[in-house]
């Protein structure tokens, strides 16, 4: 039998004790971050809130050489270079004195890590022919982190295979000195005291499927032209992502009413998204800690069936009114004040994860029906883009919403990634179908 999660460990021999001069006085500790914290307090099997980037590349990959690479660009980021720890009353993280190594892919991603096992990290590069895959736990980082590492990984293995480039750009490199920025907490430096109340929202309607066994993971990719859709989107007066968020409440308003009338009447609630917002755009910041917020745009079929321009008025609106600075630090002040509460702080851990848990099936996640992240344009040196292929963005497994959606757009294409874990490929079938009804052309694969 397989083990799918054993390194090409014989393929080479690294020291594991020595990359970058590590030694054990520096096997420090670290605070998570306030996103950090709530992943670390719900993570389990059955939500491993992992997600995943790849870059599929012209060639077969050589894993020899794609392990220099990593233990090449670890150095660069000493701040994924980290084990999850356990105290009495929170997680930490110490650095990780291990070297990470590269794993042979698996057919369902986005499965549970066991970051709090000794010298286990919080992200697993893995390999499956031409394509890399970087798997991230969501306490180290989110997608905008994901992706850097990502790009500095491929940008590495191409340089040891000899592809040069006069300016790398955004891209970071093993020969710069990691800068403290990139350290930060920045929803603390960007925390500040608001009198808003906390609101809770009535629970959306969410898919009544049965999920699949722990561990399956079902993958549909739809590639459409960025040009088409960015034309429909102007047609419309919004951005990218108000056009595919209208697209998707429009798909599951159609789920929803697709149900026979008993079911309908059950699970007419509001249909809502949850739009992560990446807060570097917002606030000037260059951590690589998570640094995003969500806002949840959506329609009330209690109200009657909306038509597509309603729904995008709605959308365009609410993301207008809601994607701002001030909003986005009362939230942050709010969620900061749970860490700081000193009742919440003196509470032992496993208390804490056993609330945590149940607020996560109970009030967090049941507010809205699905989950869309943008990740947006992935660029590359021209002398990189020549020999990758494709970027795809596949999001964390939901286990109370059941559906995830991620998309990304290289070069020309946009990739949107839908991933369940129930057995029927419904939603992402009335999604595509709405696209392709609107002139653009879809290619769907599967995994």
């Amino acid at each position: 039998m397989v083990n799918n999660d054993a390194p090409y460990s014989e393929s080479f021999k690294v020291n594991d004790r020595f990359l970058m001069g590590v030694t054990e006085k520096d096997h420090e500790w670290h605070r998570l971050e306030n996103a950090a914290t709530g992943f670390s307090l719900v993570a389990s099997p059955k939500i491993p809130q992992v997600f995943r980037l790849t870059a599929t590349m012209k060639n077969s990959i050589n894993v020899t050489q794609l392990q220099k690479a990593l233990n090449n660009i670890i150095v660069r980021f000493p701040y994924f270079r980290v084990n999850m720890r356990t105290g009495f009353f929170w997680h930490f993280w110490q650095t990780n004195l291990d070297s990470p190594k590269i794993y042979p892919d698996s057919k369902d991603p986005n499965n549970f890590m066991p970051i709090t096992n000794k010298g286990e990290f919080p992200f697993r590069v893995k390999v499956y022919k031409k394509r890399i895959a970087v798997e991230c736990h969501h306490t180290l980082t989110d997608g905008t982190g994901g992706i850097t590492f990502l790009k500095a990984l491929v940008a590495e293995y191409l340089s040891i295979r000899g592809v040069k480039s006069e300016n790398w750009g955004d891209i970071l490199r093993p020969d710069q000195i990691p800068k403290f920025e990139e350290y930060e907490d920045a929803y603390r430096r960007y925390s500040q005291k608001t009198k808003t109340g906390r609101e809770f929202l009535s629970k959306a309607f969410i898919i009544p499927f049965k999920r699949e066994k722990v561990g399956i993971y079902h993958i549909t990719k739809g590639t459409m032209p960025v040009k088409n859709v960015l034309e429909d989107a102007k047609n419309y007066g919004i951005s990218i992502t108000e056009y595919i968020v209208s697209n998707y409440l429009e798909s599951l308003q159609e789920l929803l009413y697709s149900f026979p009338a008993n079911l309908l009447k059950k699970n007419l609630k509001p249909i809502r998204i949850m739009v992560p917002v990446n807060l570097r755009n917002v606030f000037p910041s260059k951590t690589m800690r998570n640094f995003s917020l969500y806002i949840l745009p959506g329609i009330d079929p209690r109200l009657g069936r909306y038509n597509f321009d309603e729904i995008v008025r709605q959308v365009h609106h609410f993301m207008k009114k809601e994607v701002h600075p001030k909003a986005f630090i009362s939230t942050m002040y709010k969620n900061t004040t749970i860490e700081r509460n000193i009742v919440l702080r003196l509470t032992p851990l496993a208390v804490k994860k056993f609330f945590g848990q149940r607020g996560y099936y109970y009030v967090g996640t049941p507010a809205y029906t699905g989950i869309l992240t943008n990740l947006g344009r992935v660029k590359f040196p021209e002398e990189v883009e020549e020999h990758v292929e494709d970027i795809e963005f596949v999001p964390a497994q939901v286990p109370v919403n059941k559906v995830g959606t991620a998309m990304v757009s290289y070069k020309d294409k946009l990739n949107i990634n839908f991933g369940r874990i129930i057995k029927e490929p419904i939603v992402e079938r009335f999604f595509f179908r709405n696209i392709a009804r609107k002139g653009i052309p879809v290619k769907i694969e599967t995994n």
